[in-house]
């Protein structure tokens, strides 16, 4: 009996061990993965305007022609015509104030006179019909310009005649001027009622109220 096995016993567990089946390497490599992705949206171009200059302003510097007007010329012809009448006529009135009546001594004076006397009347009368069409004509510029240099230049004449006419006198009574102080006054105020005429003239129509 002792040979024997005993009635019951549980079979020992079997453990059974499989190796890893070895990793099966495709022929062909796996391609790569490729996520698609959108674009980021870009920022709209602003529009382009088509090219046009730009305006001129106040700031931007611009070209400045000066011209005259129409009878803007004609008024520097009357104001040129207008010295000479100034010059001859004076230069004759004081010749004859000093007693000279040679014909050598009124040739030059009384040419400048016969031909701007003529020429000064035709524009004056002209020009001066014009500013009686309306007030545009009268308070034109170019012939505001030509009137002012008519002052001003009548009243640098008689502020010069003055002062020399005031030295001389000056002169006289301190002994070194041996002319006769009565032709000296007489040729001051030849040049002064002329200026001072002319002047006033041209300042009285210069405030003329419209």
């Amino acid at each position: 009996m002792d040979n024997q096995s005993p009635p019951y016993a549980p079979n020992p567990p079997q453990t059974h061990f499989q190796p890893p089946a070895p990793a099966v390497v495709s022929p062909t490599p796996n391609p790569p993965i490729i996520y698609h992705s959108e674009p980021a949206p870009q920022p709209p171009e602003p529009s382009k305007a088509p090219y046009s200059p730009e305006p001129a302003t106040s700031l931007s510097p611009q070209a400045v022609v000066k011209v005259l007007s129409p009878f803007g010329v004609e008024y520097v012809f009357m104001t040129i015509a207008l010295f000479a009448v100034e010059f001859g006529l004076s230069s004759v009135l004081i010749v004859l104030l000093n007693g000279k009546t040679a014909f050598a001594d009124l040739a030059s004076p009384t040419a400048v006179l016969l031909i701007s006397l003529p020429i000064f009347a035709f524009l004056f009368l002209r020009l001066k019909k014009i500013e009686l069409r309306g007030e545009r004509q009268r308070f034109d510029p170019s012939k505001r310009r030509s009137t002012q240099f008519i002052q001003i230049a009548n009243f640098v004449v008689t502020f010069l005649a003055s002062i020399a006419f005031l030295t001389g006198v000056f002169y006289k009574l301190g002994g070194s001027y041996s002319g006769s102080i009565t032709k000296l006054f007489l040729d001051f105020i030849v040049i002064f009622v002329i200026g001072v005429g002319v002047l006033l003239y041209y300042w009285r129509d210069e405030h003329k109220q419209p």
